[in-house]
């Protein structure tokens, strides 16, 4: 469903992806790890039809990122970690507004939220977003993300400064999201989440996929005890 040839990318004289490849399958939840300037937003942002590559191919759902980039928005779901909510439309009107974007019928879209809203455990829809916590505004953007339904999810740092009660209802979010036989790409810098959800990973660094297995693999190969360590192991060598 995520399919990446040789892709490469660069910033005048800086090579952010220096020709990495990797893919993501249905059903799994696939994670691209590495420190700061390593390339994951950069890999992100073109998976999501915000940056061309400068060469290398993509594809989301077999649509080309470049040739057929409305195609590609309409399979994704992607979210940050800055929520971009309207604050003045309540959470209900932020999601039903992305809804009619999407051309989701009404009724369609009214029970999907629904569903989303008691899997996540929100009552507070009616509230306008402004007044939102952290944790509150991105369990509305989880919701708004999957209004339509898309087959690929991308999330970056979807747990990032949440308290413990919205980081698992996150996690609630993205293994019913893999049970449903999505595919999922997470970045995040949470080893321990990295453990609780991905299928396997890959690892980047310097613009380069440096590592790859499931988390198993990874601390086996690396002789740790744990991915953490393994993580460090693999970004000094």
């Amino acid at each position: 469903m995520i399919e990446v040839r040789e892709l490469r990318k660069s910033f005048g004289q800086v090579q952010a992806l220096k020709g990495i490849s990797f893919h993501c399958e249905p059903g799994k939840v696939t994670g691209l790890l590495g420190p700061n300037g390593a390339g994951k937003t950069t890999t992100i942002r073109i998976l999501s039809t915000i940056l061309k590559p400068l060469s290398g191919t993509a594809t989301v759902n077999g649509f080309d990122v470049v040739r057929e980039s409305d195609k590609v928005r309409a399979s994704l779901g992607v979210v940050l970690e800055n929520t971009g909510l309207y604050r003045r439309l309540s959470g209900d009107e932020n999601v039903l507004y992305f809804a009619d974007l999407a051309d989701v019928p009404r009724g369609e879209a009214l029970e999907r939220m629904q569903f989303l809203y008691k899997l996540l455990e929100i009552d507070y829809g009616k509230r306008q977003a402004g007044t939102y916590s952290k944790g509150m505004a991105q369990k509305i953007n989880l919701v708004r993300s999957v209004i339509h339904d898309p087959p690929v999810l991308i999330l970056d740092e979807p747990t990032a400064g949440l308290d413990v009660p919205s980081t698992v209802a996150v996690r609630t979010f993205v293994e019913q999201q893999k049970e449903a036989g999505k595919t999922v790409l997470l970045s995040t810098h949470l080893m321990n989440e990295v453990e609780l959800l991905c299928d396997y990973v890959y690892i980047i660094n310097l613009g380069l996929i440096v590592a790859e297995g499931t988390p198993e693999e990874l601390k086996k190969r690396t002789q740790s005890s744990n991915l953490e360590e393994a993580f460090m192991k693999v970004v000094k060598e």
